[in-house]
């Protein structure tokens, strides 16, 4: 998983979260071979040596999605309400967790609901914190890429739209849907919504692996009703498809 930030020292983070063995693994008789040693780094065995790594911070199957949340992507939605731009991405194997540590099982379970959802309910709690002259607009979009094209998850009859660029929008693409919400139940709908339009197939290693690669964005601006000044950050949260 990887993470941009403003930070004094580095706009990248990188982290690990290492997933218990699966049923078909354990069913195969397979044994652990990544092992996290503390909580920057982990050893990859092999028969012939073994490989040490180290990351910004390491998860384990112990850790909760909360914690995972709160290290690797809470600082990032911050960020984002000060005028910001950020990404957090899952990157791994088929099976690996990547959906996993993004959506979680379930959206509306409040222990195992990934990164995304709780995007939502924080963005909307630190909205509610604001000062009473900001006024704020929170719009969201949710594409995938399937087979080199790009597809709007949440009109499925959008497909093989156009990524552009200017001085204005950066890299954007203008045909995606874009819906306002107001609350984080309205942006779970929005998500759950676009979920079910994913690309899935079954492999040797997951029942339900994803095909595609998902992008989550979410638009927030501001205005200070007082100074009129205005500033927008923008959030992007991508599960990529399983190599």
């Amino acid at each position: 998983m990887s993470l941009s930030r403003p930070s004094t020292s580095s706009n990248i983070r990188v982290v690990c979260r290492v997933r218990p063995q699966n049923r078909i693994e354990d069913a195969q008789g397979g044994t652990e071979c990544v092992k996290a040693i503390d909580s920057q780094s982990v050893a990859i065995d092999t028969p012939e040596d073994r490989h040490q790594f180290t990351f910004d911070s390491v998860f384990t199957f112990k850790h909760t999605q909360e914690e995972v949340y709160n290290v690797a992507a809470k600082p990032v939605v911050e960020s984002v309400l000060q005028g910001y731009n950020g990404t957090v991405f899952a990157y791994g194997q088929t099976s690996s967790g990547k959906t996993h540590t993004m959506e979680g099982p379930s959206i509306d379970d409040p222990v195992s609901r990934g990164i995304i959802p709780r995007v939502m309910e924080t963005l909307f709690d630190l909205v509610m914190q604001a000062t009473d002259n900001v006024e704020f607009s929170v719009r969201v979009s949710f594409l995938e890429i399937y087979m080199e094209r790009i597809n709007d998850l949440l009109t499925p009859g959008k497909q093989n739209l156009q990524v552009k660029e200017d001085r204005v929008h950066g890299l954007w693409v203008p045909d995606a849907t874009e819906i306002y919400v107001s609350s984080a139940k309205e942006m779970h709908d929005v998500m759950r919504a676009g979920s079910n339009n994913r690309s899935i197939a079954a492999t040797k290693m997951n029942e339900r692996s994803s095909r595609s690669h998902s992008i989550f964005c979410v638009t927030v601006s501001q205005k200070d009703l007082t100074t009129e000044a205005v500033k927008s950050g923008r959030l992007f949260l991508v599960d990529l498809a399983g190599s």
